[in-house]
């Protein structure tokens, strides 16, 4: 059984940056409105006392406006960077679990073979059991026979068939343990 390697994960959306990109926007919009004003009230005046202290009201809102964009966009940015380390921890386990599956793979196939060569082996041992039992029941059945003509009383004297059959007995009981 093989296991599909995943395909790498698309790049990581990076919200902070459009967040960071929007919060500089605005500063710049800020810094458009102010220097304006500023320059007005440094040249000697702008267009009636009223005009400025409404415009300079506005553009103080526009500044808090602006500085609680920024917060929010630092504590998303912030937020941003937590996810961004817990996924590359997940990341990183799941490197380590790929490895091990791996490596559990390598061994299930080295076990296999061990085993595929070991009932080879219990085969052919098997085979060698069996021959070695028929070997011995043929040796049994002559030397049944050879007592049974011994006993019969034919009288003849034990061939040295006898002592030879007796030793190939007791070499497959041997062989057999």
């Amino acid at each position: 059984m093989e296991i599909s390697r995943p395909h790498p994960p698309p790049p990581a959306r990076r919200p902070w940056k459009a967040v960071a990109a929007a919060a500089l926007g605005v500063a710049v919009v800020v810094v458009a409105v102010t220097v304006p004003t500023v320059l007005c009230r440094s040249a000697g005046g702008c267009a009636g006392a009223g005009g400025a202290s409404e415009g300079l009201a506005r553009l103080e809102e526009e500044l808090d406006v602006t500085n609680r964009s920024l917060v929010e966009a630092r504590e998303q940015r912030d937020g941003c960077r937590e996810e961004l380390g817990v996924l590359e921890g997940k990341a990183s386990e799941l490197k380590q679990a790929l490895a091990e599956v791996t490596r559990l793979e390598e061994e299930n196939k080295e076990l296999r073979t061990e085993v595929s060569r070991q009932q080879e082996q219990l085969e052919q041992e098997q085979s060698r059991r069996e021959e070695l039992q028929q070997q011995n029941q043929a040796l049994q059945e002559q030397l049944q026979d050879t007592r049974s003509q011994q006993t019969s009383g034919n009288g003849d004297k034990p061939s040295g068939l006898l002592p030879f059959l007796f030793f190939l007995l007791l070499l497959g009981l041997l062989l057999r343990k």
